[in-house]
C-alpha cells in the first residue's frame, strides 16, 4: 500500500566520553547538532535562508534536511525515535546513547552524507555544555546488520527498502507513546487522541510525504477510511502533558513545544486501519516528527 515511499532506518548507538548533565529529551539537541554539521559539511552561503538561496535546488542540506517546500508543503525527509528513554538527566562516563533516524525517498540514498555527519556529531557534542559523545556502532535497523564500526563501514548493507505494511486481524489494539506526540485540530493541540482524529494525523502525514518524496502520490478513498475510523471505540486510555521546552541556536531564545504521553486501547473492526498504524509507527503522526515527537509502539490483542 506505501511501497512508493523507500526508507532506510539507522539504529545509531554512542557512549558518553565524560559525565555531564543533559537535557531530559534529547531528540531537539540531536537534530539542531546534526543539522549544523550538515550544513557546516554542505553549505557554501550559510548566513542565507535556504528559502532564499539561489543554489537551494542542489544543496545536499536543503534537499536532505531542511527542505524548503515542495509540492507536499515543507515536509523534511527524515524521522528521529529516541530508543534511550526520557527523563535521563545525569550521565556518566560510559552511559549508552541510542536512538534511531529513518531517511526517506532520495535521502535514503544519501545515507552516507548523514553517517559523515553522525561522526562528527559526537565530536560536537550535546546539549549547552557540549557533552561529548563517542559514535560505537550504526545499524540497519531492518536488515539487523552493522553498517559502521570503528570506523569501518559495511556499503553493502546500506539498502534502503520499500514501506511495506500489511494487514493484522485485529479487534483491540493498544498505542504506547513513550516520546511526546503533538496533534493539532486546527491550531488546538489535542490532550488526549481518539481514534478518528489519530488516523486523520497519519493520512495526512503520509499523504504529505507521497507527495514530497514518494515516488507516486497516494491514492485511496480517504472520506471512505474516515467515516469508518468514527466507529472504533476508546476503551482506555491515560494520557500527561509534557511542556517540553527547547532552546534554538537560530533564534537565540526558548522555544515552548508542549506534548502529551501516554497510551490508548481502541476496539473496533481495525483490520482494515492496522498498515496504516503499521506506516504511522515508522513515519510518526503529528508534528516534530525529526525531533523524535509522534513516535508509537503497538501491542495488538
Amino acid at each position: 500500500m506505501f511501497e512508493h515511499i523507500n526508507l532506510i532506518t539507522l539504529r545509531i548507538t554512542y557512549k558518553a566520553r565524560i559525565a555531564g548533565r543533559l537535557p531530559a529529551f534529547l531528540g531537539s539537541s540531536i537534530r539542531g547538532t546534526l543539522g549544523h554539521t550538515i550544513r557546516a559539511f554542505s553549505c557554501p552561503t550559510p548566513k542565507k535562508q535556504c528559502y532564499l538561496c539561489p543554489i537551494s535546488a542542489s544543496c545536499d542540506y536543503a534537499n536532505h534536511f531542511n527542505t524548503v517546500g515542495n509540492e507536499g508543503g515543507a515536509v523534511n525527509p527524515f524521522t528521529l525515535r529516541m530508543v534511550t528513554p526520557s527523563g535521563k538527566i545525569d550521565w556518566r562516563e560510559g552511559d549508552r546513547l541510542v536512538f534511531d533516524l529513518t531517511l526517506l525517498g532520495e535521502t535514503s540514498f544519501r545515507a552516507g552524507l548523514f553517517i559523515d555527519a553522525l561522526q562528527e556529531l559526537g565530536k560536537r557534542g550535546l546539549g549547552i555544555r557540549r557533552l561529548p559523545f563517542q559514535l560505537t556502532t550504526i545499524e540497519n535497523y531492518d536488515l539487523k546488520k552493522v553498517i559502521w564500526k570503528d570506523g569501518q563501514m559495511a556499503l553493502r548493507y546500506l539498502q534502503p527498502q520499500p514501506l511495506i505494511c500489511k494487514e493484522t486481524p485485529s479487534q483491540i489494539v493498544e498505542l504506547r507513546f513513550h516520546n511526546p506526540v503533538r496533534v493539532n485540530v486546527g491550531k488546538t493541540m489535542l490532550l488526549s487522541l481518539n481514534f478518528s482524529d489519530l488516523i486523520r494525523s497519519i493520512s495526512r502525514r503520509l499523504t504529505l510525504l507521497s507527495q514530497a518524496f514518494g515516488e507516486t502520490e497516494l491514492e485511496w478513498n480517504a472520506v471512505s477510511l474516515f467515516q469508518a475510523s468514527e466507529q472504533i471505540k476508546t476503551i482506555a486510555q491515560s494520557w500527561e502533558l509534557n511542556d517540553f521546552k527547547r532552546y534554538s541556536i537560530n533564534q537565540g531564545t526558548k522555544l515552548e513545544l508542549p506534548g502529551i504521553e501516554g497510551w490508548v486501547e481502541f476496539e473496533g473492526d481495525l483490520t482494515p486501519f492496522t498498515p496504516l498504524l503499521e506506516a504511522g509507527k515508522r513515519l510518526h503522526v503529528g508534528k516534530n516528527a525529526t525531533h523524535g515527537f509522534g513516535s508509537y509502539t503497538i501491542i495488538y490483542k
